[in-house]
């Protein structure tokens, strides 16, 4: 018996691991254009915060979802580059997939809350309130916005891409 869960415009097939996945076809990367990214959720556990992002493909045709993003943190109408400082994040790391129109994959964005030297006391110019998502391969960009995220501690990311489940117990 199939079953889905559908969490703002994110489909998580808890009976299929391969949901976002459009088979059987050469496709070519996600453009930036033909994507949409919606804020999901900042799941907290022992120091580390995790945002995953809802990547959906809103365009005609099947798309390669997959690598290693960059990030520029949106702050009222400024925008900043990100550093990142490291792949793949406390919540785990993604599979790169085939999205077919109107399937969503995703980013998870891995961030710290207790660090030195501010341990928990996040300075403004560390706060962030969207993100723009910069595709790998100069594919483009995605805007998302209303992420409440702070780089304190450092940014990981993971690849964009899909897996079976999206909360970080068991990982």
């Amino acid at each position: 018996m199939a079953s889905a869960i559908i969490v703002g415009p994110l489909l998580i097939n808890t009976s299929n691991p391969t949901a976002a996945t459009a088979t059987g076809v050469d496709v070519q990367p996600c453009q930036g254009s033909d994507l949409v990214g919606a804020f999901v959720v900042n799941q907290v556990g022992t120091g580390h915060v995790v945002t995953t992002i809802a990547i959906t493909n809103v365009g005609r045709q099947v798309c390669a979802l997959g690598g290693y993003p960059t990030l520029i943190g949106l702050r009222g109408s400024t925008k900043h580059k990100l550093r990142i400082t490291g792949h793949g994040t406390y919540g785990g790391d993604l599979h790169p997939t085939k999205l077919s129109p109107r399937m969503s994959g995703a980013l998870i964005v891995g961030t710290g809350d207790l660090c030195e030297p501010t341990y928990g006391v996040i300075p403004p110019s560390q706060m962030f309130v969207g993100m723009i998502v910069v595709l790998p391969k100069s594919e483009g960009t995605v805007q998302v916005l209303g992420v409440p995220f702070d780089t304190t501690c450092g940014v990981y990311v993971s690849r964009l891409g899909w897996r079976s489940h999206l909360w970080i117990q068991g990982v």
